[in-house]
């Protein structure tokens, strides 16, 4: 476990109207027109069919879905991010040991943490040559928001993603002292409102696979709205 507007001569009607289609095509080109600016005939028709899409034009995830990881332990007990980071890489293609991401993310020894931010930036390193990229996203007590983050990445991306919590409070890793911690999330079912993860934990009973309501998962989210850190990894397209 570990921290984590010119005047211009009169013109006919139909200049005025080649010239306006003119503009109309531009703008649309280069996708700065917003179609709420359009009559609704030029809207209508500036737009294609819809899709079955979620937020921001993405496609609606499956049900439920799973992609494969070869999971591994943190080789330290504040190794979590470089852990989770190596699992994560390697359903890239990116082979990185533990070892290499430690010192990429510069995991402090002493603290016995990885800054979360020197965590987005090496993966976003990494994942970016291939069309992909991290954002840190908000999720806690917001189990639709984690849902919704983790079937993106897994059920339309097929990639997993790391979610920040509160090591102490998951289930099987019962503690006193809050201690931040990074497991990776590689599936989800909607219907019953579970996510699946893999914590790199060291601890007897804890490393491995586990199965957890999106409820719970959420409650033990660790952002830090504070500094401005979401505690969810959130995976999209760059290309």
């Amino acid at each position: 476990m570990c921290i984590l507007v010119t005047l211009v001569s009169p013109l006919t009607r139909r200049d005025c109207v080649r010239s306006a289609r003119l503009v109309l095509g531009a703008a649309l080109a280069a996708g700065v027109l917003s179609t709420a600016a359009l009559p609704a005939a030029a809207a209508q028709a500036a737009i294609p069919a819809p899709v079955s899409a979620g937020p921001a034009g993405l496609p609606v995830p499956p049900g439920r879905a799973t992609v494969t990881i070869k999971g591994q332990a943190q080789q330290t007990g504040y190794y979590c991010a470089p852990a989770a980071g190596s699992i994560l890489l390697r359903a890239f293609g990116i082979s990185r040991s533990q070892a290499r991401l430690a010192k990429e993310m510069r995991t402090d020894a002493e603290a016995g943490a990885t800054k979360r931010p020197n965590t987005l930036a090496v993966l976003n390193a990494y994942v970016g040559p291939k069309g992909y990229g991290f954002r840190l996203t908000y999720a806690k007590d917001d189990p639709a928001a984690l849902m919704y983050r983790v079937s993106q990445a897994v059920g339309v991306h097929k990639r997993p993603t790391i979610v920040a919590v509160l090591g102490n409070k998951l289930p099987w890793s019962k503690g006193e002292r809050d201690v931040g911690h990074a497991i990776v999330a590689y599936g989800y079912d909607r219907s019953k409102g579970t996510i699946a993860v893999w914590d790199p934990n060291g601890r007897r009973g804890a490393t491995g696979k586990h199965v957890i309501s999106a409820k719970a998962l959420a409650a033990v989210v660790h952002d830090l709205p504070a500094d401005g850190l979401g505690g969810v990894f959130d995976l999209y397209r760059t290309l």
